[in-house]
């Protein structure tokens, strides 16, 4: 994965202190599916942790690739404007969590207003 240009770095960490608190993202994950969805890139593995609106109507997708934290700023059409890893531990197995393709049995599958699959909320160590 490349490397985030400094200016990008640098807008995605003026705009963290804005992000309104996400108290029940999950209960907007269908809201926020395409900032989700984006973010993870198709990759089936990874899986996103947390999602909320900043205050200049962007999206702010906490997620996690394998080991690797990442935090990624959407538009709201999905359009990704910078990515940042960064150090984090590693994720509680029970939290809430967003991924792209169903992996446990007790898997939550979240569907669009058409219908369509957008993703499924489960929890990191399913």
């Amino acid at each position: 994965m490349a490397r985030v240009a400094p200016p990008a770095a640098c807008a995605l960490a003026t705009l963290l202190p804005q992000a309104a608190p996400a108290a029940e993202w999950p209960a907007q994950a269908a809201a926020f599916a395409p900032a989700l969805r984006a973010c993870l890139a198709g990759e089936a593995a990874a899986f996103a942790l947390d999602a909320m609106p900043t205050a200049d109507g962007r999206v702010l997708v906490r997620l996690r690739r394998g080991a690797v934290a990442e935090e990624c700023l959407v538009t709201p059409d999905g359009t990704v404007l910078a990515r940042e890893r960064r150090a984090a531990p590693p994720p509680d197995p029970a939290a809430p969590a967003f991924f792209l393709e169903r992996r446990c049995v007790d898997a939550r599958r979240l569907d669009g207003p058409d219908g369509a699959v957008l993703g499924w909320l489960a929890y990191p160590g399913c």
